[in-house]
């Protein structure tokens, strides 16, 4: 695989818009040949006349039958030169093809990282980010450790005055 049929660095759309590109020129060759085709035929009934001319006794036709003959093998050549480049065009188009379902698949995968930060915009933490860089929930839990430790203390220091009272008669 040549790198103009290597689509790895390409995500789904971009590879087909490629490959669409390459179809699209192996189609502007078809076009090509088809009117090169046309004129081929033209040169072909020309050379035909000329030597039909030169046979029934015409010297003058000879170099006309020369030319004729030149410019059909000429067109003849270019023809099959052009060929040659749609079947390259459409045998690459092939391969690319052949990579598509591969780059499909490759966009279909799960990204662990884009789906943490979706699930934290969809709940929140993204977004309550406060200046220290801490998230919204994490701050709630540290302050609500911080209250459940001075409500025990709170609690502790008043059972230890109740002790303190009832062992004070």
């Amino acid at each position: 695989m040549t790198d103009d049929e290597n689509l790895s660095g390409l995500d789904l759309e971009a590879a087909k818009e490629y490959i669409f590109a390459y179809a699209v020129d192996a189609k502007g060759l078809e076009k090509e040949i088809a009117d090169i085709q046309v004129e081929l035929e033209r040169w072909k009934g020309r050379l035909a006349l000329a030597e039909a001319k030169a046979a029934a006794g015409d010297p003058s036709m000879a170099a006309l039958v020369q030319a004729a003959s030149a410019k059909a093998t000429e067109l003849a050549a270019k023809i099959a030169a052009l060929e040659a480049e749609r079947a390259d065009l459409r045998a690459k188009v092939a391969r690319m093809r052949e990579q598509l379902p591969m780059i499909k698949a490759r966009e279909r995968s799960i990204d662990p990282d884009r789906l943490l930060a979706e699930l934290q915009m969809m709940t929140g933490e993204l977004l309550g980010d406060d200046a220290g860089g801490r998230s919204a929930a994490a701050t709630e839990a540290d302050f609500a450790k911080l209250e459940s430790a001075a409500k025990a203390e709170a609690d502790l220091d008043a059972l230890k005055r109740k002790a303190a009272e009832g062992e004070a008669p």
